[in-house]
């Protein structure tokens, strides 16, 4: 009778120290799922380089003031702070800083052009722009300056190419691909918008006749941060 009262003691034991061994796994159980759980969140959270800018453009873009600029073909060159409105004129500083296809790392030297435009509601571009060059930085001993007269030759709601004869010059904006252009020493109506990216595929840089536009790091760069500040 003990033995069996023994027995029985012992099952109601290790019985008892499962059902507790079970209730002390449960916890560590559900602890683990959270995390896994929260990882997940954190991974769905984490962003591509890409997405990241996309979102300071936006956030920049929605920063800026002058919905005029915000609106135009322009946008682009105003969040970069390349153009802004003083008074009544529309006042653009345009360093192209890039003289060549290369690894995209700045030239030490750059070609500087300024103008200013009416201002005008909705944004218009004139048919003439006067502007100033400037050509400064190593290799050149004194700064070279010259002045010149933009004529429009080609329009549309995404592009303007202007031509300058007295420098032989096209100044290019292209919103929908958010590009800027300065092309050097080319003839009048050599440079068409629509065939810059022919132009650059047959591009020849052993071709001494080959000349690649002029371009500015502040529009090639895709760090919005940058910009964060800029009006």
């Amino acid at each position: 009778m003990k033995l069996t009262f023994f027995i029985f003691s012992l099952l109601i034991i290790s019985c008892s120290s499962k059902e507790k061994k079970k209730k002390i796994n449960e916890p560590t159980e559900i602890i683990i799922e959270k995390k896994i759980t929260k990882n997940n969140e954190l991974t769905n959270l984490e962003l591509t380089f890409e997405e990241i800018q996309d979102s300071l453009r936006k956030q920049l873009l929605k920063s800026k003031t002058n919905n005029n600029l915000k609106s135009s073909i322009l946008q682009e060159l105003y969040i970069r702070g390349l153009v802004n409105q003083e008074d009544d004129k529309f006042k653009f500083k345009l360093p192209f800083n890039l003289h060549g296809f290369d690894c995209g790392a700045p030239d030490c030297y750059s070609t500087d052009i300024k103008f200013n435009i009416p201002v005008k509601n909705p944004f218009e571009f004139p048919k003439k722009i006067d502007f100033n060059l400037k050509e400064h930085g190593c290799g050149i001993e004194n700064d070279i300056l010259e002045n010149g007269t933009f004529e429009l030759v080609e329009q549309s709601t995404q592009f303007v190419n202007y031509y300058s004869k007295k420098q032989k010059s096209n100044l290019i904006i292209i919103a929908d691909k958010r590009k800027l252009y300065y092309f050097a020493d080319q003839k009048p109506n050599a440079i068409k918008v629509d065939l810059i990216d022919k132009m650059f595929e047959e591009y020849n840089e052993k071709d001494i006749e080959e000349i690649a536009p002029y371009q500015s790091t502040t529009m090639t760069t895709n760090e919005y941060e940058n910009f964060i500040g800029e009006e």
